[in-house]
């Protein structure tokens, strides 16, 4: 996974190849830019959070590296037990607000994540997240970190976006 966040950082550096994409995404609404998105596989996707948005805390089931292009990703890793009923024991384990040249990865099972923007960090992110495969393969789950709940998703449920 190293290696795989060395070669996001690098491609996350071609300011010249991301600008023009960056421009079509209107910077108050949240985009998605799809660069390769195969039927099976790793796949890579340009995502814009605006403003004050981060998405729901959630899992993928698969690899994934997240490399800020432009901005600033603000990026929280939490530990999570779920229990019967809906109910979850969460604990963030790592916070950080990732910049150009920064990269996080995370492998399952411990990939329960939120990832996006917040008000006062810098301007909004524009970032490459690499999947190691089609997450909604897999049964997921997402979770409210201020509730203590968690709700699973069946294959094909993208859960919520952002909160």
């Amino acid at each position: 996974m190293n290696e795989v966040g060395r070669l996001l950082v690098e491609l996350a550096a071609e300011e010249e190849y991301f600008a023009p994409l960056i421009a079509a995404m209107p910077a108050e609404s949240p985009g998605v830019h799809w660069l390769a998105q195969p039927d099976r596989g790793p796949r890579l996707v340009l995502v814009h959070r605006p403003e004050g948005v981060m998405a729901y805390t959630h899992s993928h089931q698969c690899w994934v590296a997240i490399a800020p292009v432009r901005g600033v990703e603000t990026h929280q890793h939490w530990n999570a037990v779920r229990h019967d009923g809906g109910r979850a024991e969460l604990s963030l384990v790592d916070e950080c607000a990732l910049h150009r040249g920064d990269v996080v990865t995370l492998i399952p099972p411990d990939d329960v994540h939120n990832h996006g923007h917040v008000p006062g960090s810098g301007p909004s992110p524009y970032s490459l997240i690499l999947l190691g495969d089609d997450m909604l393969l897999f049964r997921r789950e997402e979770y409210d970190p201020e509730r203590g709940t968690w709700r699973g998703l069946a294959p094909g449920d993208p859960g919520r976006s952002h909160r």
